[in-house]
């Protein structure tokens, strides 16, 4: 007898076509593998951004929703302040179509209040199951009111994801609660792997304040005598006009805006060294993407459960920039060091961020889940 389809729905806070963070990123990820099993059927609900968006469409064999209004950032008037914090915060989805999303799955990974929301409309109001994924382990601010709506959300989930060892711990302590560990996925591309020379020194991510691009700017004029080639590539518009000027005043440094989502592929296979500046992260997307493409991760504060250290998958600076900038000069000259390191890494990349195998797990766990309903 055909198992029944699980229908499964889940967040974007950005349109598919339009770009996402890397937490939507693994969503869509997960949903597009587990389609290929004809028993999942994922559907992706997003707010508008243009005014040209269809409000349903399938995108890589999954369904698209747009719904809602765009908001008006700029308003002053309380009303249209109003409706843009329902908006925003997805009440104005729950209260216009709550007769119509009925799925047996509602799956969310973010870090915000809707967390509690979505907890509250799939449990209390549909009577169905809640999965939470935890993007991150850092303590945001929230205030109170948000951190308790938060807080309710992550109670009141069938079962919470956490993406490492240290952010179970940090979920146990914060919340009592008990997470299942599904590492973050990506598919394994294909050998050979041809690196770009002089070499690449690259740099993606979004340009906002924690990311601290002006570090790896920073970098890039310390080593500029290095025949070496720095490469950033970002949306946004924090630090952009000095990223601009440098990549006009530095001959071997250059910026690129944005690329489409799956086209940074590219980037990451012809570096040599991917660097990451930011505060905090969860599980970067961009260190698996990197690894997977024999291109060691350098990383100035971010190590999730030491896996660069105790891996061997590039280097982690501890907080110390001038201890990252000599690493940097140390691996670019000694190319034979860097090239085994890369192997290392792709190893340890396919044995453990395999998308195939991560999204199993996402499958089987909701088998799971619905056999208990």
């Amino acid at each position: 007898m055909k198992q029944k389809v699980i229908k499964i729905c889940t967040r974007l806070s950005q349109h598919p076509k339009y770009g996402a963070g890397g937490a939507e990123r693994q969503m869509q990820l997960i949903a597009k593998e587990l389609i290929k099993k004809e028993l999942v059927d994922f559907h992706y609900l997003s707010r508008i951004q243009k005014s040209n968006q269809k409000r349903h469409e399938i995108i890589d064999g999954v369904n698209v929703h747009t719904l809602g209004t765009q908001i008006n950032l700029s308003s002053c008037n309380i009303r249209e302040k109003i409706y843009n914090f329902f908006n925003f915060t997805d009440l104005l989805i729950f209260f216009k179509y709550i007769k119509k999303l009925d799925y047996d799955i509602f799956h969310l990974r973010s870090i915000d209040i809707t967390v509690g929301l979505w907890a509250f409309f799939a449990k209390m109001i549909k009577r169905k199951k809640f999965v939470f994924t935890s993007p991150t382990i850092e303590n945001l601010d929230f205030g109170r009111l948000n951190k308790k709506i938060y807080e309710y959300g992550i109670k009141k989930a069938d079962i919470v994801i956490a993406l490492t060892e240290d952010m179970k711990k940090t979920l146990n302590q914060n919340y009592c609660v008990n997470s299942v560990i599904i590492k973050s996925g990506h598919p394994v591309p294909k050998e050979p792997f041809k690196k770009d020379y002089p070499p690449t020194v690259l740099w993606i991510s979004r340009l906002i304040n924690y990311k601290r691009p002006e570090l790896f700017l920073h970098i890039a004029k310390e080593l500029k005598d290095l025949n070496i080639k720095f490469l950033l590539i970002g949306p946004g518009n924090y630090k952009k006009k000095k990223i601009i000027k440098l990549s006009e005043e530095q001959r071997n440094f250059t910026f690129i805006p944005s690329v489409p989502s799956g086209k940074d592929n590219y980037y990451y296979e012809r570096a040599s060294i991917f660097v990451n500046t930011s505060i905090f992260e969860g599980f970067p997307n961009t260190f698996i993407q990197s690894w997977l493409r024999e291109t060691p991760v350098v990383s100035l504060d971010v190590d999730p459960d030491c896996d660069i250290c105790k891996n061997g998958l590039g280097y982690h600076a501890k907080g110390d920039i001038n201890s990252l900038i000599n690493k940097i000069k140390n691996l670019v000259e000694n190319p034979l060091k860097l090239k085994e390191m890369g192997k290392i890494c792709r190893r340890y990349a396919i044995k453990n961020h395999d998308i195939e195998k991560t999204a199993e797990q996402h499958y089987k766990l909701y088998q799971k889940l619905l056999k208990k309903h």
